[in-house]
């Protein structure tokens, strides 16, 4: 494990993937799994959707599922709300965007889910932009999600077609010098965006979950990120780990 430190955090871009990341829990299988009635069905439904590469479609219609059972979008809020996020991580979270950092969340999970949770966790004035599959409540009542990324991804990309992460850090990125990145991330969904860090800023990737094997893969392949990589085991861990980093 890779041991950096700067003293500070000035100018820096932080980002951070959601689900089992920021949070400790997956929210799109969560919700389901807390106010269905026939959560079984739909999370077998759901499951199947993510081995096609379709899991923002299968989210949209375990939306639509839980809107046919009576399900209310106040309901579904209030579940989102009652998902805490780990004190540590909160606290890095606010030192970074007192101190002149950047804050930012880049998920596959969708825009609403995560608005809800940050905002009920009072990071809101801390988190500079949440970008997800943008999410909306229809007349009806019926969230809806839909997918990031409608065109297709470049050739190399190894993304799931709604949202490359690695696109959008590039972006980000272009947008001045930042003095410092790091990136938090569990899953396969962030190996694009951790391809992408530079050689002075840090990749925090989860222990042993898929984003680790792909970068420790990438280094045995003898190509290794850009930035050294520093794993972490749970939330309370990444939150500590952030405290003596940030």
């Amino acid at each position: 494990m890779s041991e950096c430190h700067v003293p500070s955090v000035e100018g820096s871009l932080v980002v951070f993937d959601f689900d089992h990341t920021m949070i400790g829990c997956n929210s799109d299988t969560w919700v389901v799994e807390q106010l269905s009635k026939r959560k079984e069905v739909i999370l077998g439904k759901l499951s199947e959707a993510g081995k096609r590469n379709a899991w923002t479609a299968g989210m949209d219609q375990a939306m639509a599922a839980l809107h046919e059972e009576g399900v209310s979008v106040e309901s579904i809020r209030e579940c989102m709300e009652a998902i805490s996020i780990d004190e540590g991580i909160k606290k890095a979270v606010r030192r970074v965007s007192s101190r002149g950092g950047d804050v930012r969340v880049l998920s596959d999970a969708n825009t609403l889910f995560i608005e809800w949770i940050i905002h009920s966790n009072g990071l809101g004035p801390s988190v500079s932009k949440i970008l997800s599959n943008p999410a909306h409540v229809e007349a009806s009542g019926k969230l809806r999600v839909r997918p990031f990324h409608t065109d297709p991804h470049p050739p190399t990309s190894t993304s799931p077609p709604n949202l490359c992460k690695g696109r959008v850090m590039e972006d980000w990125l272009s947008e001045k010098q930042w003095t410092r990145v790091v990136y938090c991330g569990d899953g396969g969904g962030d190996f694009e965006g951790c391809l992408r860090v530079p050689s002075g800023g840090v990749i925090m990737a989860r222990d042993g979950w898929t984003l680790h094997k792909k970068l420790l893969q990438a280094v045995e392949a003898g190509d290794p990120p850009r930035a050294p990589i520093q794993a972490w085991t749970d939330q309370h861990d990444l939150g500590t780990q952030l405290d003596a980093l940030l």
